[in-house]
């Protein structure tokens, strides 16, 4: 029987590397000579990265440029030493960073695929099987014999594709390689990364796609400054990523969100499917007042609600007192992602619905949405309260509930389209049918 530590294909522990920055050139043979005055700035690049990834796991590396991504696949590479903490790899480790950094320009292809599949661990008899393999999927046979000098920037970069992915590492590294090539040998590099993943190696895979890491990989790490900002499942660390980069692309200063967000527990309704609703009010004079709010996913009442993307209906209840003086009010719904940002909305006022209520002033709002069109992810249910005219905001319970989505597909973005697709059919956008 295999250990709990066989099985442990990545280790990292406390990992951080730190840059010495000099000023000038000559800084550097001052600190050689003159050591206890330091003649340089330090630069952390990366601060204490704890993980483990089993053997068959694939781990998505997120995070804007310089976050440090790269630095961390160059430590698990082993081409790079920590500054402290500790790497520890098991098996055989093949990395796709910079791609065909290792080709002499001098050698021949051929030569270039002993060179490099050597430095990868096998040995000449090993290669000397796959070689036919490696030439055919790079697609490089006429010139496999001339100097990589004389090949395009797209040869040179399928060669070197080729041959680290064809060493069956235990351990794989990739940074954005999926990127290379025409679209055709992309296509062709997708479905290798797939078949490697399916055969057991470990994988980290770093990209900016983030549809590409929630195709392959079964967690998620974002980096931001070279400090971990969340690790764990795919969805829970992209859907927070994909928020903060929005923000980004506005303010580069732009700093990640806090996990949660909201009213205070103090501040929320009460919880009506444990307690009941809340003892009855007066009218308010001259407003209106949300007396309790109910929310049901799929007939399930609750603040903490599973549900299915496309699939479940969300509905809410909104009990309201009001001055019976006072024309009835207006109300809103609101679905928020946890930190804060707006996502959708709909008004009882744009929709022309007269809210009934009783002679005290008393009253219901029933709001229903038919399969969410919203993408996997956990979201604020918010109710608002406002004038006949929908200008003055009487209250508002927002977050009053949270709703959990789950999708089985690798979309990406809040809203999933309802999109109908067809092919071989000229009238088929016209019709819709």
């Amino acid at each position: 029987m295999s250990s709990e530590n066989d099985e442990i294909a990545i280790e990292v522990e406390g990992a951080g590397k730190t840059y010495r920055m000099y000023a000038h050139p000559s800084d550097r043979l001052k600190q050689a000579f003159f050591r206890r005055r330091r003649y340089y700035t330090e630069f952390e690049a990366l601060e204490k990265v704890d993980f483990r990834l089993r053997r068959g796991e694939a781990m998505g590396i997120v995070g804007v440029n310089g976050a440090g991504k790269s630095t961390l696949l160059q430590l698990i590479a082993g081409t790079v030493e920590p500054s402290r903490g500790s790497v520890r790899t098991r098996g055989r480790v093949a990395a796709l960073l910079e791609l065909g950094s290792g080709f002499n320009p001098e050698f021949t292809g051929r030569e270039n695929i002993y060179l490099n599949a050597a430095t990868l661990g096998l040995s000449k008899r090993e290669i000397d099987e796959r070689v036919d393999a490696i030439i055919e999927f790079a697609g490089v046979g006429p010139h496999i014999d001339q100097p990589v000098k004389t090949y395009s920037s797209g040869m040179y970069v399928r060669l070197a594709f080729s041959i680290a992915t064809s060493v069956d590492p235990d351990v794989l590294i990739v940074d954005e390689a999926l990127s290379v090539g025409d679209g055709a040998f992309r296509r062709r590099s997708f479905d290798r990364i797939m078949q490697i993943k399916e055969g057991g190696t470990t994988i980290l895979f770093c990209s900016h796609a983030l549809y590409q890491v929630e195709v392959f990989c079964d967690r998620a790490l974002w980096l931001h400054r070279g400090r971990v900002q969340k690790i764990g499942k795919v969805p829970d660390v992209l859907r927070p990523y994909q928020e903060f980069l929005d923000a980004y692309v506005n303010d580069m200063n732009a700093e990640p969100f806090p996990s949660s967000g909201g009213l205070r527990p103090e501040d929320r309704l009460p919880d009506d499917s444990a307690g009941g609703l809340p003892p009855a009010v007066a009218a308010p004079r001259g407003e209106a007042r949300i007396q309790s709010v109910q929310v049901r996913l799929d007939g399930q009442q609750g603040t903490e609600l599973h549900g299915r993307s496309l699939v479940s209906r969300l509905e809410v209840d909104i009990d309201f007192v009001s001055d019976p003086s006072l024309p009835a009010p207006t109300a809103a719904l609101v679905l928020s992602s946890e930190s804060g940002k707006i996502l959708g909305s709909c008004l009882s006022l744009t929709q022309g619905v007269v809210v009934e209520r009783g002679p005290d002033g008393a009253g219901v709002i029933r709001v229903a949405v038919d399969r969410i069109p919203l993408n996997k992810g956990r979201y604020r249910v918010g109710v608002y309260l406002f004038c006949e005219r929908g200008i003055h905001g009487y209250g508002m319970a927002d977050p009053v509930a949270h709703i959990s989505l789950h999708h089985g597909g690798p979309e990406q973005g809040a809203w999933l389209l309802n999109a109908a697709w067809g092919s071989g059919n000229s009238d088929f956008l016209a019709t819709g049918q």
